[in-house]
């Protein structure tokens, strides 16, 4: 339902502040999205059907680490980058859970994970030890533990925000107990929400209002009370918060298309990030070090793309980061100690968990051509061997993982040697290509490999093929 940008709020449980939003909105503009190609994308998990509400943290050393949900078998599962290799463990697989993951890291660079329990209807909390993953229900009662997000306090302390039935409520632990509190209960709330904690360890929470208003609502502790207001009235979900460095939220939401909200200090100003109605699902985001927003999201039908937009300071620069098939549903996006963007998602066509990268602004991007030998290859010929030539651009042959390259998606190679500080020879038997390729003047030949850092790439090359006789 569709009412005007200024509304009271109604009130709720513990002394909540009543106030009248004063919202203004300001469409700021914004360049044509374009398919970006310094993006170094992987999959992590492939195997069955992962990847959904993924979680992504990076630790001090840059690593990341990704919760999300194993879909076949009602697991929750958790994936590390040790700095040569993924790691993927279950954490959780008594009864179907897993289901509204949300990860962070402590000082420790250790995990904690809030997430629901789908078979008794509760909110888990899960963390690792140092050695275990300790694994306890936070909250049993009914229904209760949809939409979690966590975020810790100075101490390492959890805080996570969560749906009950029609209700936001809010669980913290204080060192020896967790306290439950409901937020508000003012309709069917506590949606889509996300928790943030401020310099005086005091939760921001945004969510959503499915009935009777549709609103993007906003909850913050005082110290004293929770103060809520309505930040937005226009079908809104998908919402995802972050705190500046005053302490003001940042909120990206999905409304007719990828908004985002910003409290000035007097003011909500509302702004259209990308005007297509689809776009703006799953949105994540996260503030830089200049507290400029950059907010991941999918883009929708028809175009089904994982999508990137960042404040530039003067406008909204937008790119599609994946578009292979569907993908970009569940989105986390997180920066790094440079403001580069890591984002995880789920790519829903293979049903994997993927993750991207930015590269450095500026920098050389590795890369690789492909050279197939002979450019004609004659049926009738007795040879052994295809060779390829993988020439290397901004990098070595050595951070190839030869071991993984496929011609064709079938043929595997025989020995492979690297040629010189540029170029890695892959040698291929000549009769099982010979054997999957079909007689044409223009065959492409597509080689699919990895870097040993764990990304994969795809190269093509088009040869003739003739049978001479025939």
């Amino acid at each position: 339902m569709m009412a005007g940008l200024t509304k009271t709020i109604l009130s709720i449980f513990i002394s909540a502040t009543l106030s009248v939003v004063a919202v203004s909105s300001i469409q700021k503009p914004w360049t044509e999205p374009t398919l970006a190609s310094d993006w170094h994308i992987e999959t992590v998990d492939s195997p069955g059907d992962v990847g959904r509400g993924s979680s992504l943290e990076l630790d001090s050393n840059g690593n990341p680490h990704i919760s999300y949900l194993d879909y076949i078998n009602w697991d929750l599962k958790y994936a590390k980058w040790d700095g040569s290799a993924w790691t993927v463990e279950i954490v959780d697989s008594v009864g179907e859970v897993g289901m509204f993951a949300s990860m962070a890291l402590d000082s420790s660079d250790y995990p904690h994970i809030s997430y629901y329990d789908i078979t008794n209807h509760n909110l888990k909390y899960a963390r690792w030890t140092g050695s275990i993953w300790s694994i306890v229900t936070v909250d049993n009662a009914s229904r209760v533990g949809w939409s979690t997000s966590i975020a810790l306090d100075s101490f390492d302390c959890p805080h996570i925000s969560y749906g009950a039935k029609f209700k936001l409520k809010y669980a913290r632990w204080t060192g020896s107990i967790w306290s439950i509190v409901t937020v508000d209960n003012a309709g069917n709330v506590g949606w889509d929400t996300s928790i943030a904690i401020d310099s005086s360890d005091y939760p921001h929470i945004s969510y959503a209002e499915y009935d009777p208003n549709y609103d993007l609502k906003y909850a913050k502790w005082t110290g004293s009370s929770w103060s809520i207001e309505t930040v937005d009235t226009r079908m809104n979900e998908w919402t995802s918060i972050a705190l500046n460095s005053n302490g003001y939220p940042h909120i990206s939401y999905k409304a007719f298309g990828l908004r985002h909200a910003e409290w000035t200090g007097s003011s909500w100003n509302i702004e259209i990030v990308d005007s297509d109605d689809m776009a703006g699902g799953t949105s994540s985001i996260a503030l830089d070090g200049g507290d400029h927003p950059h907010i991941s999201y999918f883009a929708g039908f028809p175009n089904d793309d994982l999508k990137y937009a960042e404040w530039t300071g003067s406008s909204w620069n937008i790119e599609i980061v994946d578009s292979e098939d569907e993908v970009g549903v569940f989105t986390s996006l997180t920066l790094d100690s440079v403001d580069h963007p890591h984002i995880s998602y789920f790519d829903d066509t293979h049903r994997d968990l993927k993750y991207a990268k930015k590269g450095e602004p500026g920098s050389p991007q590795r890369s690789v051509a492909l050279n197939i030998d002979p450019d004609t290859l004659n049926l009738k010929s007795k040879g052994k061997w295809i060779t390829a030539y993988l020439t290397t651009e901004n990098t070595t042959p050595d951070s190839i993982d030869a071991s993984y390259l496929l011609l064709n998606d079938v043929v595997s190679p025989s020995w492979w040697d690297v040629q010189d500080n540029v170029t890695l020879m892959v040698k291929f038997n000549r009769a099982a290509v010979q054997a999957i390729v079909p007689v044409s003047d223009s065959v492409d030949i597509k080689i699919t490999g990895q870097w040993k850092d764990g990304e994969n790439f795809e190269l093509h090359d088009t040869i003739r093929v003739i049978n001479p006789g025939r």
